[in-house]
């Protein structure tokens, strides 16, 4: 290479590095500040926040989502469905909803156990507060307002307390369970059967009516057919030395529940069904007769309120509107308490499956002694129970049947009354 050849590479490499370097000092000057503190910039935006551009206001921070629990429809709801546990459940949904500011939502299941929904509601949209109906008549043309209070995929039965034709007055009480149950209670079923031999032919309770033939009637061409009399069984009598005929005992018992002469039933009781709800004790009645018969009956009044300081002696008629009464505590005059009549309910209506309402209306109409027992609140427990017949309480219950003996109580048993309740409750 020519040395004034060279000289000229060393001048343009000598001006080019003096542009650049002119450069990199003008821009390391201006406001944007230089490379390394743009990426330092950078890394710090990223951290925190972007930088502002000039000129404009800082950036306001994204607020923060804040969850709110809801109960919300598990699965379709229709109209008129009492609400149970099943069928709810708890969600999360922002509070900025205004349902939730308004206060319309619920946030605990509890809350909505036993309304009644009076209108459709989806599955997963929010129970609001007016969706649910205050009472039956908020549900117009809906139907029954019974059909309101039973369960999907039960039905109502009207059980009857007294039966026609039934001897003792008192029964009812002791089958209704003493009249205690109340709606909402839970009771089982009970039933006792009565069980006889039949005759497999005339499907009739044994033993058959028999008439015997006269043989020399019957050859005569007369009347061969002695009087129709219960059939018995032959047996040889060592006593008389004879073969005579033993026929059932037409004797009646006082309290047996048979008739003279037929055999005596085997019983057999067992609980047959479980959980039944009481919907309503009494004849149902529409919301007009029900608010008629909630009106109070005011207490007994004294003669003119009088008598002060004397023993109190109630009237027969029901006290009029600012009737006053004696206190039994003070023996002073006291406006007269209010108190409501009570009566002997004449059915009670159960919320039972459809098979144990069919189970219940063949035992009614077979005449199967049925008793209701009153459960615990809140008790869904199933029992698993064991027929109860009398083998069974002397065979599993170590009960001695006592021995063949030659002495007995006075006085006998036909003489001693039979303990039954009153009509009238006592009073205190």
């Amino acid at each position: 290479m020519r040395p004034k050849t060279f000289f000229l590479l060393i001048l343009v490499l000598l001006i080019g590095g003096g542009t650049v370097a002119f450069w990199l000092i003008n821009n390391a000057s201006s406001p944007g500040g230089s490379i390394v503190d743009s990426i330092r910039d950078g890394e710090t935006a990223v951290d925190s926040q972007p930088a502002a551009e000039p000129g404009l206001p800082p950036p306001t921070p994204t607020p923060l989502v804040r969850l709110s629990p809801v109960v919300v429809a598990r699965v379709d709801i229709p109209v008129g469905q009492r609400l149970s546990e099943e069928l709810l459940e708890v969600r999360f949904r922002p509070d900025d909803n205004k349902a939730i500011i308004g206060g319309y939502v619920y946030t605990e299941v509890s809350e909505l156990v036993g309304q009644i929904a009076g209108t459709f509601i989806a599955e997963g949209q929010a129970i609001l507060r007016p969706m649910i109906a205050l009472n039956a008549t908020d549900i117009d043309s809906f139907g029954s307002d019974l059909a309101l209070y039973i369960d999907q995929g039960k039905v109502a039965v009207a059980f009857p307390l007294v039966l026609p034709l039934e001897d003792d007055p008192n029964r009812a009480a002791l089958r209704g369970a003493a009249f205690a149950m109340r709606p909402g209670d839970l009771v089982d079923v009970m039933m006792t059967l009565r069980i006889v031999e039949i005759d497999p032919q005339f499907r009739t309770a044994l033993p058959n009516t028999t008439q015997r033939v006269d043989r020399t009637g019957l050859l005569a061409g007369s009347q061969f057919l002695f009087p129709p009399t219960v059939q018995g069984r032959l047996e040889f009598i060592p006593a008389i030395n004879q073969v005579a005929e033993i026929v059932p005992m037409s004797h009646y018992i006082p309290g047996q529940d048979f008739a003279p002469g037929s055999p005596i039933p085997k019983r057999v009781t067992q609980l047959t069904i479980q959980q039944a709800e009481v919907i309503w004790v009494g004849t149902w009645r529409d919301q007009g007769q029900l608010l008629a018969a909630l009106q109070p009956t005011p207490a007994p009044v004294v003669d003119g309120g009088a008598r002060v300081g004397a023993a109190p002696v109630a009237e027969a008629t029901p006290a009029a509107k600012g009737s006053v009464c004696i206190s039994p505590f003070t023996n002073q005059l006291v406006p007269c308490p209010v108190i409501r009549e009570s009566g002997r309910p004449d059915v009670v209506i159960l919320s039972m499956s459809s098979q144990d309402a069919l189970a219940l209306k063949w035992a009614l109409e077979r005449g199967v002694d049925i008793d209701l027992a009153l459960r615990a609140q809140g008790d869904r427990l199933t029992f698993v129970t064991t027929s109860v017949s009398l083998p069974q309480i002397v065979n599993e219950g170590s009960l001695a049947v006592p021995p063949e003996s030659n002495f007995d109580l006075h006085p006998r048993l036909e003489s001693v009354p039979i303990p039954i309740l009153a009509d009238e409750a006592p009073v205190e």
